[in-house]
């Protein structure tokens, strides 16, 4: 039994002394015995630039169909070469095709658009997010200590920023307020685990020292707040309300010590590489961590910008470069474009071995996860928004009827088609919230009588 466990938690690379997890397992076991709904949901974005087209990760079988809609097994379909790494888990895959944004920014980048469902400003423009974006609304669903992790290669789409605090224009929570970033990913590592485990030694260290200076500052903010004038007081309970937030998670953090130290993952020289590909399996080893330890239940995830060169995958030129068709190394667009996928879906696959290999409840922490892969420019590299397509890996927390599944709907203008707007607000009724509509409504199908706006009723379980 302890070789079984020893092996088990090797492989998802917890570390020496990982058997000392099992309480946990047995612990997640116990709250979700006869009680499903007692496990949390958990979210995966992984967003890619330069557009997914969607032929690329269509199955053979269904390539003849032309635009029409599909709702069909993908068991015994053929998968595109450059999604093999997923063929494991084609029975919790899912590939969703048809879906337009035409109230998004098209272009390079829709910015905040792929995830909010409004126009989003221009590319060369600060864009500012208008409300919660789809990500930041599911991870309040489930809170937890980090309550949305924001991992990045690069910060906005043409950006050479390259390390430290990133605000990508993709991700926000709340009108105006776009979510940090981590570019480093020795950084998030302290930033995650360093309560527990810390690769600079000093990490516990510091994470004591920021709870007593949480301690002193709300105990000196109350001492203030009694004297200034009654006009600063809201300012001043919105100061002592952010304070108090951060206490209470440095609290939890510190309650779930011994739990963080077995999840962490080994801190080796991945953590501190400049090499793009290793930074991207970093950023992914650390999500798939952070969602084990319980410290969050969403991840965000930019992948790459403009600015990318995969020169580990053999490819000379940029993102950009590739887009524009100028190809790579002697390759044309096409297949550097294989080439930069195949790489993308190793990295989920290697994230859902990881969860799986979790027990949870009557199954896996896979069962329990939705890892939505995307990209900020819809269908190609100057997306026109007429279609985004996502590969999804996870069993959705059996609140959806898409694992195992290809679906397509009508395409654009015709009867029957359906938009991004429909499938953000069918996710989010799904896992709790039951709001009407998420988003901006497509004004072009309403006055052709062709909107939709509401739920796909048909994916939800």
């Amino acid at each position: 039994m302890i070789n079984t466990r020893r092996r088990f938690l090797t492989d998802l690379s917890l570390g020496a002394g990982g058997f000392l997890l099992a309480p946990l397992l047995q612990a997640v076991e116990r709250q979700a015995n006869g009680n499903p709904g007692a496990l949390p949901s958990r979210f995966v974005f992984m967003v890619k630039n330069s557009g997914i087209w969607p032929e690329s990760i269509t199955p053979k079988e269904f390539m003849a169909n032309g635009s029409n809609a599909i709702n069909a097994s993908l068991i015994n379909a053929t998968l595109p070469h450059t999604m093999s790494a997923l063929e494991p888990y084609k029975s919790q895959l899912s590939i969703v095709q048809g879906l337009s944004g035409k109230m998004c920014q098209g272009g390079h980048t829709s910015n905040f658009g792929m995830l909010g469902v409004f126009m989003s400003a221009g590319e060369q423009s600060a864009p500012s997010p208008m409300w919660a974006t789809a990500d930041a609304e599911l991870a309040k669903l489930y809170p937890s200590p980090f309550n949305h992790v924001g991992l990045a290669l690069r910060s906005y789409w043409s950006s050479q920023a390259y390390g430290g605090t990133m605000y990508p224009g993709i991700s926000a929570i709340g009108p105006g307020k776009e979510l940090p970033f981590q570019g480093s990913p020795d950084v998030a590592f302290e930033q995650l685990f360093g309560s527990a485990v810390s690769a600079s030694k000093q990490g516990e260290k510091r994470f004591q020292m920021q709870k007593n200076l949480f301690d002193f500052m709300i105990d000196d903010i109350k001492k203030v707040e009694k004297a200034i004038p009654s006009s600063e007081k809201a300012k001043m309970d919105a100061y002592l309300h952010s304070f108090e937030e951060l206490q209470v998670r440095q609290s939890k953090l510190v309650g779930m010590k011994t739990k963080i130290k077995e999840c962490a993952p080994p801190f080796t020289d991945k953590f501190t590489s400049e090499v793009e590909e290793i930074r991207q399996e970093a950023h992914c080893d650390l999500a798939a961590a952070s969602l084990i330890a319980g410290l969050t239940n969403c991840v965000t995830i930019r992948l790459d910008s403009q600015v990318t060169v995969y020169k580990a995958l053999g490819l000379t030129n940029h993102v950009h470069g590739i887009g524009h068709d100028e190809g790579s190394n002697g390759k044309n667009q096409s297949e550097c474009n294989d080439i930069i996928r195949i790489h993308h879906m190793a990295l989920i696959a290697n994230m859902a071995r990881k969860l799986k290999a979790v027990p949870e409840g009557d199954g896996n922490m896979l069962d329990n996860t939705m890892i939505i892969y995307l990209s900020d420019s819809s269908n190609k590299h100057h997306g026109d928004c007429l279609e985004w397509p996502y590969v999804i890996v996870g069993g959705c927390s059996g609140k959806l009827k898409i694992p195992g599944r290809y679906i397509r709907y009508p395409k654009y203008g015709d009867n029957g088609s359906r938009t991004i707007g429909d499938w953000w607000t069918t996710v989010l009724n799904a896992h709790g919230n039951p709001i009407k509509y998420y988003g901006n409504e497509d004004l072009v199908l309403k006055q052709n009588g062709l909107s939709h706006a509401g739920a796909l009723a048909e994916l939800i379980s």
